[in-house]
């Protein structure tokens, strides 16, 4: 008996300590279950960037931006049946379908719901930016004037307009704007269309010239 005994508390032990270790491992957060304590923080994104915040030297081949791209999140109360409930907000754009989306998040993280807003424009995220500034700097009619090494690249700013037809509705077109030393000569300004990787304009005032450069002789 002493030895069945034995036996059946070695058949327990070997049953409760698999699980015990199992109740000790990390949980595996459900699919599409964001991490409220990284994915849910705030997110801003200015009209424009120029100077040392964004990377000009890109490549655009180098630069893949994602089907949906977030641009702005922001935490919120919302009151529903009396009870308030904290929820973060977020809007982005998605490039499969070219319009602006918000989204609202509970404070875990869970999809509460998705809501196209085809009438917004959104400030741009800087790959987008550093996107914008590359394929500018590859255009051919541009390539030469903006290889000059002393040139300040700024980019931002929304283009939208129905009578354009590279920037109606469903477009991502964005300012490119190139001046030379303090910043005050023109050099280039051109719109670049992020939906179609492409410049719909290489000079948005095509009258306008660079400003000469001064003789420094």
């Amino acid at each position: 008996m002493k030895y069945l005994r034995a036996g059946y508390l070695l058949t327990i032990v070997a049953i409760l300590i698999p699980a015990f270790i199992a109740s000790c491992q990390p949980r595996t957060r459900t699919e599409g279950v964001r991490d409220a304590d990284s994915a849910m923080t705030p997110l801003t994104a200015s009209a424009g960037v120029g100077g040392n915040k964004v990377r000009i030297d890109r490549n655009s081949a180098d630069i893949k931006l994602p089907d949906y791209q977030p641009v702005r999140r922001y935490g919120d109360v919302f009151t529903e049946n009396g009870i308030n409930r904290k929820v973060f907000v977020e809007y982005g754009w998605d490039y499969r379908r070219g319009v602006v989306v918000e989204s609202v998040f509970d404070e875990f993280g869970n999809s509460l719901r998705r809501t196209d807003k085809p009438g917004y424009t959104l400030n741009f995220a800087d790959r987008e930016l550093e996107l914008a500034i590359a394929l500018a700097r590859e255009e051919p009619s541009l390539h030469e004037l903006l290889s000059a090494p002393d040139l300040n690249f700024y980019a931002g700013f929304v283009l939208r307009n129905e009578n354009d037809a590279g920037c109606k509705a469903g477009s991502r077109c964005v300012h490119v704007i190139v001046s030379r030393g303090d910043g005050q000569q023109h050099v280039a300004h051109a719109i670049v269309d992020l939906m179609t990787r492409r410049v719909v304009h290489a000079a948005l005032d095509p009258d306008r010239k660079p400003d000469p450069v001064a003789d420094k002789n």
